[in-house]
């Protein structure tokens, strides 16, 4: 994994502290974060990839610069944990 540096708003920060350690839904403040990114990969990349159904776009084979692969987390027949990967193609880049 890589280290990221990222400034959030003290709310932000209030808010995670409630959703952390002892009695929180995370065990961490970066899998809390890890988590939500995740999510929000999740989701964006989905709204791409309908966006793409109709815009009738070809998805060229697999690049890093063009493509993203999101872990996703599911259960087996077994009920325990698997991870796979999900493959996006990004359609656009988001200037800031």
């Amino acid at each position: 994994m890589k280290i990221v540096t990222v400034n959030v708003p003290e709310s932000y920060l209030d808010s995670i502290k409630r959703l952390v350690g002892e009695g929180g839904l995370y065990p961490s403040r970066s899998e809390l974060i890890r988590c939500a990114v995740r999510e929000f990969l999740i989701k964006e990349l989905k709204m791409v990839n309908e966006m793409i159904k109709f815009k009738d776009v070809k998805v060229e084979e697999f690049d890093d610069k063009t493509h993203v692969r999101v872990p996703i987390t599911k259960m087996d027949e077994n009920n325990e944990p698997v991870r796979e990967f999900k493959t996006y193609k990004i359609v656009k880049r988001l200037e800031y």
